[in-house]
């Protein structure tokens, strides 16, 4: 069997997405929904928690990832697995955790997408795992990638595989560094950024959960590995000028000294570590910021001829909303 021969994922057809209470996740379960088709979650939350109202108590599956009963039964009579769940936090200490949740636990999806007959399944990487070497959190998807491309060989399956690697994702409800960034500014608690005019690499949840439904339903081969960003020309600047426009107030003329901002998040590494003040600022912060992220979809538009629709600026009201 091919796993190229496997139907395409459409309208009416049955998904599960697996880590459906994130960020990411309720935002893929109002997509499909809204597009006419059916879902199903797995998540550590169960159904009295009541973050996906949309979704019926019948198709509602809790359990960790390495519970392969539930897991497997939740797989059965899917079209399409769409999987999220992981560890996402780059800077986490617990290796052990990395490589029981995105590795061990990526495993166990596949395992019970192929003993379910499951046709489709999306998996959401991560465009750290480019470079492996990075950090523990990029050595672990990268890992789980390698798991879904060998799931999609499986001779006696056909399981049409693909991988998304999309770079920082924003939008209502996002989470992380960015939106540390975004809730700091509204607030004024730090001052003006340095000049930092590199790159920054971003996609929003929208454009995201429309790429991972083209992916489900399209004719590319299967184990394409893709990288998703919006194309814009971000910098730390333009988004701190966003974020003062978007709150109708004037951004300060002048720009933080460089070093200044170095030794703030030196400190602010400090204190969290101490336990003075709990922060997520930090160097690895710093770094983040001051890094130059390139990031393009071109791989991804030229299969589906995909064009992003929204961009943080467009999306600015709403996240701010969200943050409140």
């Amino acid at each position: 069997m091919s796993s190229d021969s496997a139907p395409p994922f459409k309208q009416g057809d049955l998904a599960l997405v697996v880590g459906a209470t994130g960020f990411i996740g309720q935002h893929l379960v109002t997509a499909l929904q809204q597009r006419g088709y059916r879902v199903r979650v797995y998540s550590r939350r169960d159904h009295a928690a009541n973050v996906l109202p949309g979704v019926a108590s019948d198709d509602w599956f809790s359990g960790a990832l390495e519970d392969a009963n539930t897991l497997t039964k939740a797989c059965t009579g899917v079209a399409a697995v769409f999987h999220l769940a992981n560890i996402a936090h780059v800077n986490t200490p617990d290796e052990e955790a990395l490589l029981r949740v995105n590795v061990e636990g990526t495993e166990a999806v596949c395992r019970a997408c192929l003993g379910a007959g499951v046709s489709r399944l999306v998996y959401f990487s991560s465009s750290l795992a480019t470079d492996p070497a990075r950090s523990p959190y990029a050595e672990s998807k990268r890992a789980a990638e390698q798991l879904v491309l060998a799931a999609g060989k499986d001779e006696a399956a056909a399981l049409h595989v693909s991988v998304l690697r999309p770079v920082n994702v924003y939008g209502a409800g996002m989470r992380g560094n960015i939106a540390g960034l975004i809730r700091r500014i509204v607030k004024g608690s730090i001052p003006p950024l340095p000049r930092l005019q590199n790159r920054l690499a971003l996609i929003s949840v929208a454009d995201l959960c429309r790429a991972a439904l083209a992916a489900a339903a399209g004719k590319q081969p299967s184990g394409k590995i893709y990288t998703l960003a919006d194309g814009e020309a971000y910098t730390p600047n333009r988004l701190e000028a966003a974020v003062y426009a978007a709150t109708g107030r004037k951004r300060p003329a002048w720009h933080s000294p460089r070093v200044l901002f170095y030794a703030a998040a030196a400190a602010a590494q400090l204190a969290d570590r101490t336990g003075i003040w709990k922060n997520d600022l930090g160097l690895r912060t710093y770094h983040n910021l001051v890094t130059d992220q390139a990031g393009s979809s071109d791989g991804f538009a030229n299969d589906f001829d995909f064009k992003p629709s929204q961009s943080l600026e467009s999306e600015l009201p709403r996240i701010l909303q969200s943050l409140e």
